[in-house]
């Protein structure tokens, strides 16, 4: 697979800084985080559980915070696919027996006619 990398390092002044996280919060909330510099781009798509390093260190005056979030990218079977149903007909469900896989009834499905 081909690797795909965009790096930057620059200097922002804290207001711009906070526009950036909160643009990268509201791309992580998206389910799409694209990173561009000039021509180069890199699409992430954030999804399952993501793994979160955050460091702080104040030291001499200086002070950082270093934060990591990583993932592995989801694959998608066609067995997931196997449960997928598309039809125009309503399902016929017995009241008796509520699927394993169906926590809550679903009102509409199991409605009293």
């Amino acid at each position: 697979m081909k690797k795909n990398e965009v790096s930057v390092k620059c200097k922002l002044e804290a207001d711009a800084v906070a526009n950036l996280l909160s643009d990268m919060a509201n791309s992580f909330r998206e389910g799409k985080v694209v990173i561009q510099k000039k021509s180069s781009f890199v699409t992430l798509n954030p999804a399952g559980e993501i793994n979160v390093e955050i460091e702080a260190v104040e030291k001499k005056g200086k002070q950082k915070i270093e934060i990591e979030l990583s993932w592995k990218e989801e694959k998608f079977s066609d067995k997931d696919a196997d449960d997928i149903r598309v039809t125009s007909d309503e399902p016929c469900l017995d009241e008796s027996m509520p699927d394993e896989d169906q926590p809550e009834r679903n009102p509409i499905l199991y409605r009293q006619w």
